[in-house]
């Protein structure tokens, strides 16, 4: 089964626009506000968290590294465990002091402007990987559908529409204190939409690859070398390393931090969050080994990140691969369009204020939103000129973890700022700049 190329980008664009939708009413209180600021809409949002390496690349990760693959939640798990003592703290601190980002806090802290900017470039380079990693993922997807080359012009046009998303429902505001009930509604809609994806994915994989659970253990005693090959990570020593990475991303990613603090309307929904967000990420999860063993057993060639798509291919439910693919352009446009609000708001604030403010005559209010706007088209085209230039061949989870080890160098920092009084503003800066160096 193969899709036309122009209806599966008219089908993305179309999901898209109605996000756009859901967006523009929430924002004018059309959606009941009761609706938006519900807790649970909040920790849906933390859906963000789940890009297109969750959404494709844990399938390819647990080929290759078994049940490792469960490392990049089970961080996450621990850090929302540790909400009383670790987020709680931070989002009381970002709210009393009006911060709205890593680099925010770490400035006022450490009573650094330098700190700022540093964190901002460290975190603006450690971001492009992970972007472009997004739009990888969407042409590789629209290749496997449509079993043909994907121009580089559909690259663009998705980056495109992402800036227009992110620049209508990002950033209206001069203060980036604004919060974007709109754009959190529009997130937390695109997490259920790849989460049902991947459950009915995972579905279709027992009851219609192997014909139903008992059949699905047949065939594993069958192949006993299939559970095998997961469990023989079981003793790698890279699972502490991976726990602590994700651990680390769990509310140290742009686009986390903004999610969990800066979008945080009501401190209570983040106890919700607590328990709510890693029960959505175990489920997301559930059926990622089925879906590894299914594309095994009807022998899929090619990457086993693409499993996701490929499965559904040999469906006679044609609307299933529509929405998997669905589902994948729901992980990537999220992870893009947030984090590229949330880099606009601290390039802004630690790199172009401090150098070029603008004149008594110009309208400060206007002239912040169109640098934010600027900065937004910037930064998601660097993205995409790291995905034209360096189109890497490694595994999706592989590329995402570029991004975990550079937010990793901020850990200190923030045992600085909670717990550690005597860690000093030279202390900092130096551990930062050797961690970047490294």
């Amino acid at each position: 089964m193969t899709y036309d190329l122009g209806v599966l980008f008219g089908t993305s664009v179309g999901y898209l626009g109605i996000l756009f939708l859901i967006a523009y009413y929430a924002d004018r209180k059309v959606i009941p506000t009761t609706w938006i600021d519900h807790p649970v809409t909040y920790s849906l949002s933390l859906g963000v968290y789940a890009s297109s390496w969750t959404y494709y690349g844990s399938v390819g990760f647990a080929d290759s590294n078994g049940y490792l693959f469960l490392t990049i939640y089970l961080g996450v798990t621990l850090a929302f465990i540790l909400s009383p003592v670790l987020l709680k703290p931070l989002l009381k601190l970002t709210r009393e002091h009006q911060l709205t980002s890593l680099a925010d806090l770490f400035s006022f802290r450490y009573r650094s402007q330098l700190a700022g900017i540093m964190v901002t470039l460290f975190m603006l380079v450690g971001s492009l990987p992970y972007i472009a990693l997004q739009i990888r993922a969407v042409t590789e997807s629209l290749q496997i559908l449509t079993q043909q080359t994907t121009p580089d012009i559909l690259a663009l046009g998705f980056c495109l529409t992402l800036m227009l998303f992110a620049i209508l429902f990002g950033a209206r505001h001069a203060s980036p204190r604004e919060k974007h009930r709109g754009l959190v509604a529009a997130v937390a809609l695109e997490s259920l939409v790849k989460l049902i994806a991947l459950l009915l994915i995972g579905i279709y994989a027992i009851y219609f690859i192997f014909d139903g659970p008992n059949h699905l253990g047949d065939w594993l005693k069958i192949n006993p070398d299939a559970v095998t090959a997961l469990f023989e990570s079981t003793q790698n020593q890279s699972w502490f390393t991976l726990i602590l990475l994700s651990f680390s991303a769990a509310f140290l990613l742009p686009r986390q931090f903004h999610m969990l603090f800066t979008e945080n309307l009501n401190e209570k929904s983040l106890d919700t969050a607590t328990w709510l967000f890693p029960l959505f990420l175990l489920a997301l999860n559930l059926f990622i080994p089925v879906i590894l063993w299914a594309g095994n057993f009807i022998q899929l060639e090619g990457n086993p990140d693409t499993y996701v798509l490929g499965i559904t291919l040999n469906s006679d439910i044609s609307w299933l691969p529509l929405l998997a693919f669905l589902g994948g352009i729901s992980a990537a446009s999220a992870m893009v369009i947030i984090s590229s609000i949330a880099l606009a708001n601290m390039c802004l604030n630690h790199l172009i204020l401090p150098v070029k403010f603008p004149r008594s005559d110009q309208n400060l209010h206007t002239w912040i939103i169109w640098g934010k706007r600027t900065l937004i088209v910037l930064i998601i085209l660097a993205g995409y000129a790291f995905y034209s230039l360096f189109q890497q061949r490694q595994g999706l989870a592989q590329q995402g973890l570029l991004s975990f080890v550079a937010v990793a160098q901020f850990l200190p920092g923030i045992a600085g700022v909670l717990y550690w009084k005597q860690a000093t503003r030279p202390g900092f800066i130096a551990g930062l700049f050797a961690g970047m160096s490294v």
